[in-house]
């Protein structure tokens, strides 16, 4: 294996083409945040087209997020055919499948698409992450990375304006999945623009003779000596942020409808006022990365979220959880804050597969195992927002190997970072 921490920095690529990426893959995330928003819009409807209950349709979310854990088979795939290769292809995939979820005949079938395009959709996400750390500049890498996640706000804000509208149609929840197919022309556009990551094709682009089933056992390199605290760190900070997201965003509605009697209108409300305001979360988020480094970014934004959670699922008051929730939302820039940590870490011959062990085979098992624990606790305490109350304080526990764990980066180009 290549030694990169020996390597001259790579040179970039012109300031136009780096404009124009950062655009495309800004907008590609637009629809990851309009996708992880419309399950939480549609749940309800969701339960009532299918006859579904609170548990059932918690086991079903659930599963859908085992669906994650399976980019880590693509995301691993980076290493091997290249960064370009594998974004383009999960765009598509994303694309295709969604459409297909606005056909569901029923709960079963719209869990098996579903599945498909979260895989490709957090695919997406990952490799956009590794594609940015790997092309930017050192100085505004914390910043490009928190932009792309930031995107994602912008499809929550769209989604939830429109739902009230959208729910009223013939169509109803359905339609929001059409309108997720939107990025089709945009993939078009940009198949044949799209370049290869110059790190990618100067260092880490080692395993092209390789066959598919020893490029797999490679991935034990990950938890050699060397690595293996890294690895720990990443998969901690990737647990922790899916467990905590999935409780807080997938069950808010279900939540306000069912337990708070609010009406689709207030619903997109709240919806629409917290995904507008919690850009200031991400925004400040860029910054404090750059600047006040990666280990006090993460333990702000994780306390903060945790608290505000919590206040949100137990409170009574209509302002009160709307204003909870408006900072939970912004305290979802937990996402860039550990993509950025985590793809910062390990090497580039590595970095995909990496990220994909921390991320997609680890880290996402949260994203799995938290829908399910809070319905099945709801059957025992009576209460989704008591059940999402507790999950939420899971950035406590996790916080303090994150901190003992993770090594300050900010400012350091790749190539310095693993000298």
């Amino acid at each position: 294996m290549s030694n990169v921490a020996t390597a001259a920095v790579v040179a970039p690529y012109e300031k136009s083409y780096l404009a124009g990426l950062l655009a495309f893959v800004c907008f590609v995330t637009l629809f990851e945040g309009y996708d992880l928003l419309i399950i939480n819009l549609a749940l309800p409807y969701l339960g009532t087209d299918f006859g579904a209950d609170s548990k059932t349709l918690g086991s079903a979310v659930g599963l859908i997020n085992v669906g994650t854990i399976l980019a880590f088979i693509p995301v691993r795939l980076a290493d091997r055919f290249g960064r370009r290769r594998v974004f383009l292809t999960a765009v598509a995939g994303y694309t295709i499948f969604t459409l297909l979820s606005a056909f569901s005949v029923g709960l079963y079938d719209f869990v098996a698409y579903q599945f498909i395009a979260r895989m490709f959709m957090v695919t997406e996400i990952g490799v956009g992450a590794i594609i940015l750390t790997e092309e930017m500049p050192a100085k505004y890498r914390g910043a490009a990375v928190t932009l792309m996640f930031a995107l994602s706000l912008c499809g929550g804000i769209f989604g939830s304006a429109i739902f009230p509208y959208v729910v009223d149609t013939e169509l109803g929840w359905r339609m929001l999945y059409i309108i997720g197919a939107a990025v089709a022309p945009v993939l078009i556009f940009y198949w044949s623009r799209l370049r290869e990551t110059r790190r990618y094709r100067e260092g880490g682009a080692a395993e092209a003779g390789v066959s598919l089933i020893a490029s797999f056992l490679a991935m034990k390199e990950v938890f050699r000596a060397r690595y293996r605290r890294r690895t720990l760190a990443g998969a901690t900070i990737w647990f922790t942020v899916n467990a905590w997201s999935s409780s807080c965003m997938f069950f808010f509605s279900y939540y306000v409808t069912n337990e708070r009697g609010w009406e689709p209108a207030a619903v997109s409300y709240a919806l629409t006022l917290g995904y507008s305001l919690a850009i200031i979360g991400y925004v400040t988020a860029g910054p404090m990365l750059d600047f006040a480094g990666r280990r006090l970014t993460a333990t702000v934004y994780f306390s903060i979220g945790a608290i505000a959670a919590y206040l949100c699922f137990t409170a009574q008051s209509v302002p009160v959880i709307t204003a909870a929730y408006v900072v939970v939302l912004g305290m979802h820039a937990v996402w860039p804050i550990a993509a950025t940590i985590t793809s910062e870490i390990f090497p580039t011959e590595i970095r995909g597969t990496a990220n994909a062990v921390v991320n997609n085979l680890i880290g996402r098992t949260g994203m799995a195992l938290a829908p399910a624990i809070v319905g099945a606790l709801s059957g025992l305490l009576g209460s989704v927002g008591q059940a999402v109350a507790l999950m939420s304080l899971i950035p406590f526990v996790c916080l303090p190997i994150i901190l003992l764990t993770v090594s300050e980066t900010k400012g350091q180009e790749l190539e310095h970072i693993h000298t």
